[in-house]
């Protein structure tokens, strides 16, 4: 018989690409979310319910008859969503982890994959643009940055209290700035590689890209196919402890830039602004649980997936 899947978010960025990667692996899937995939068919589906997940009757109903469950259902979005919209964050997610954690545990569901972030690294450890790696130990002394730092630390606890009391198996990956197509270009949630890609079509040769902060902030990026294929080699593994998913390669925000600019064949000027968020200064990824645990490493290299992108992002904008 075909293992039994719930994706929560199916309708967001990871969950739909996730969809598509189950169901060729043979998996029946289930999505649940507030409203239809913006960029995927129905089709990617077994089955899918519009639901609130904030109501525990619809966890409880998107459960049933499920063999694993694949959370992500969160309110997310850019650095400016995550570290202005505070109380909804912690409101919200918090109430869906607790409602699919209890509607598991009450409906049998054998394994559950949370996705976390590295945004729950303490932001002492982040403070410099040459950042060390981020080991999964380094989360404690716990301080992140955000309340959607301190939301998804509170969370893994959650679900790690399900595992010791109930005998939920849990599977935890903390993401490192995932991005890729099929993605929102241009709202308070777009990510940065969609967001700085429509920046510079826009500008044109010659023109300005405006930029947060000084530039100089590095970040790591994971593309998504990376991301779908660790996430499954983590649920069908015995780790039991979170795991880094990410690149260790460690780009600056003006690199980026750069980079997309290239990509573009356009010569743009940056004009940096310094009132804005910007975030912390570096945020690097260590990988040595994932490679040695997982045997995984990602495929995909910057400038390929920025090209995916940058195609995207052009139809997008002729529609």
């Amino acid at each position: 018989m075909k293992k039994r899947v719930l994706i929560t978010g199916a309708g967001g960025f990871i969950g739909h690409f996730l969809a598509r990667f189950l169901r060729s692996k043979g998996y029946w899937v289930r999505g649940v979310d507030l409203v239809k995939p913006l960029f995927s068919s129905l089709d990617d589906f077994d089955d899918f319910l519009i639901a609130d997940l904030r109501e525990y009757r619809n966890c409880a109903k998107a459960t049933k008859n499920i063999d694993e469950v694949y959370a992500l259902a969160a309110q997310n979005g850019s650095i400016e969503f995550t570290t202005t919209i505070r109380a909804m964050i912690m409101h919200d997610n918090v109430i869906i982890n607790a409602n699919t954690a209890e509607s598991c545990r009450e409906n049998g569901v054998k394994r559950l994959f949370f996705s976390s972030s590295a945004c729950v690294y303490p932001v002492a450890k982040q403070g410099k643009v040459k950042a060390i790696p981020l080991t999964e130990k380094s989360a404690y002394p716990a301080e992140p940055d955000s309340e959607y730092g301190w939301e998804k630390l509170f969370s893994e606890r959650l679900y790690q209290a399900y595992a010791k009391d109930y005998g939920l198996e849990v599977r935890i990956a903390r993401f490192f700035n995932i991005y890729g197509p099929e993605c929102l270009i241009d709202t308070l949630r777009s990510k940065a590689p969609l967001a700085l890609t429509r920046k510079v079509i826009l500008a044109g040769e010659g023109g300005q890209v405006k930029i947060w902060g000084d530039g100089k902030q590095t970040r790591s990026f994971l593309y998504i196919d990376d991301c779908v294929e660790a996430i499954w080699r983590l649920m069908e593994s015995n780790i039991e402890e979170p795991i880094n998913l990410g690149t260790t390669d460690l780009l600056s925000i003006n690199a980026l830039v750069d980079l997309i600019a290239e990509i573009e064949g356009v010569t743009i000027h940056k004009v940096h602004e310094l009132d804005k968020i910007q975030g912390v200064r570096g945020r690097h990824c260590d990988l040595t649980r994932a490679n040695t645990l997982l045997g995984w490493t990602s495929q995909v290299g910057m400038k390929e997936g920025l090209s995916v992108v940058n195609k995207f992002v052009h139809q997008e904008l002729d529609r």
